[in-house]
């Protein structure tokens, strides 16, 4: 009898002991999958489109910086026909007779205010050249470099008077320019001579020999100024 009511005291025990260990593993055991509840992990919020990169700025003076110049402008080219112009407007300045043996000359020996210049060699005559100018001023100062290697050494020019002289000479009466007369090493004799109301030079030469007669010619030779022939002022 003793012995059967410690058994049941025993097992008493131990399904007590069984119980207080089960409930205490269901206190502390993680839930499962089944049946949970869980809230879903929360989702970051979308970040905003990223803004476009932005270009560089243009590079350009910095502030103070002077402008730089413009790009030169290269020389405007004369028209086309001007300068045949020109010189179709200085052969009618030139007598008839001497005319049709006139061709381009030389302009290098002028400034460059020239704006024409004719070489005549024409038959019974002597070399001749005509220069036009672009106004009188250039004229003058054209003539002054002609001559700037004549040795003057009186006021007259003519046959009968030796060279090296420079005079003032006439044309229908009237003063038109300056004529000098002087001889070169090369053993020849020169004329040059102004045109002022035209802005023409003109220069002759011939042989020292032939001196007298180069001046006599020089009186039909132009340019011409409407009617009449040079003559000593």
């Amino acid at each position: 009898m003793i012995r059967s009511t410690a058994a049941l005291l025993g097992a008493g025990l131990v399904v007590t002991s069984i119980v207080l260990m089960a409930n205490g593993n269901s206190r502390g055991s993680t839930p499962g999958i089944a049946g949970a509840t869980t809230a879903p992990p929360s989702t970051p919020p979308p970040s905003p489109p990223s803004a476009p990169p932005s270009a560089p700025p243009s590079a350009g003076p910095s502030p103070g910086t002077p402008a730089p110049p413009p790009p030169a402008v290269p020389p405007t080219a004369p028209a086309p026909g001007s300068t045949r112009s020109a010189t179709a407007a200085l052969l009618e300045r030139v007598p008839d007779a001497i005319r049709p043996s006139c061709s381009d000359g030389d302009a290098s020996k002028f400034p460059p205010s020239v704006v024409a210049v004719v070489a005549c060699t024409p038959p019974g005559g002597f070399p001749v050249i005509y220069a036009q100018f672009v106004d009188g001023i250039s004229t003058s100062g054209a003539y002054d470099r002609l001559i700037g290697n004549a040795t003057v050494t009186h006021d007259a020019c003519g046959p009968s008077v030796p060279l090296d002289g420079r005079q003032r000479y006439k044309v229908g009466g009237k003063t038109v320019g300056d004529l000098t007369c002087y001889g070169t090493s090369d053993g020849d004799a020169y004329l040059t001579w102004s045109s002022e109301d035209l802005n023409i030079i003109a220069e002759a030469h011939a042989p020292l020999a032939s001196y007298g007669r180069l001046c006599a010619w020089w009186m039909t030779a132009g340019p011409l100024h409407g009617t009449g022939a040079g003559a000593a002022a």
